[in-house]
């Protein structure tokens, strides 16, 4: 395995989104459920938040593949997202498992009170860290849908340090839009300067969803060793 810096894999993901732009464009203006699910997070009605969120599902497979393309191949077409139909069947099931058994852990706490935090815990924080190689070692058919699970665990525990502090970089990222946001919301600005913050928090999320979805698998290439998109 050769070094792995993540400053540099962000650079390279940076370098591949500016020449993959109409790509994701595409993918988010043909894939219309995410920007109602960023509308209906703004209201309290979780019936169609859920509805929303069971049409999304299926969904996904297609991002994660067009993110791990973009990392192995450096620029595929929109075709070849949904070219192999196979792979984004078992990302779909894959995607439905984990969506499933988190769902379940945090009921089981109401039943297990002794065990309840170490449940919850698992549910939200572990079992999504070790996890997302998954689709990453389906993908490059290295190994079935559940085996991949075990995979992603054993090399996320070898490279644990790399993998946590790029979560870090992650979440920072994500959360810097919201925290531009919530000064705003704070320093009581007026509603069009309010409402201009909402649009850059938009726009901000829109360029930093993708970069994660590509961020990921070049992670995965550099830990694995496995030969991705070359450098200009």
């Amino acid at each position: 395995m050769r070094e792995v810096s993540i400053s540099q894999l962000w650079g390279r993901t940076l370098d591949l989104l500016e020449v993959n732009w109409p790509l994701f464009v595409g993918l988010y203006v043909s894939l219309p459920s995410i920007i109602l699910i960023l509308i209906l997070q703004l209201t309290p009605i979780d019936f169609l938040q859920t509805i929303v969120l069971l049409a999304y599902i299926p969904l996904m497979p297609v991002i994660v593949r067009a993110g791990y393309l973009v990392a192995r191949k450096g620029q595929p077409s929109f075709g070849e997202v949904f070219r192999d139909l196979s792979s984004l069947l078992k990302i779909f099931v894959y995607e439905l498992t984990l969506l499933l058994i988190l769902w379940i852990l945090p009921r089981m706490a109401h039943l297990v009170w002794w065990a309840s935090d170490i449940l919850v815990v698992a549910s939200f924080i572990i079992i999504p860290f070790f996890v997302w190689a998954a689709p990453y070692y389906v993908l490059s058919r290295r190994a079935g849908i559940f085996s991949a699970i075990g995979q992603s665990f054993s090399l996320t525990w070898r490279n644990f340090s790399k993998v946590f502090v790029a979560l870090l970089s992650v979440i920072g990222l994500l959360l810097l839009g919201f925290l531009l946001l919530e000064l705003r919301i704070l320093m009581k600005v007026p509603d069009l300067i309010l409402l201009i913050g909402w649009l850059l928090c938009g726009l901000w999320l829109l360029v930093v969803v993708p970069m994660s979805y590509v961020f990921w698998p070049l992670l995965y290439l550099a830990l694995t060793g496995e030969e991705g998109a070359s450098h200009a």
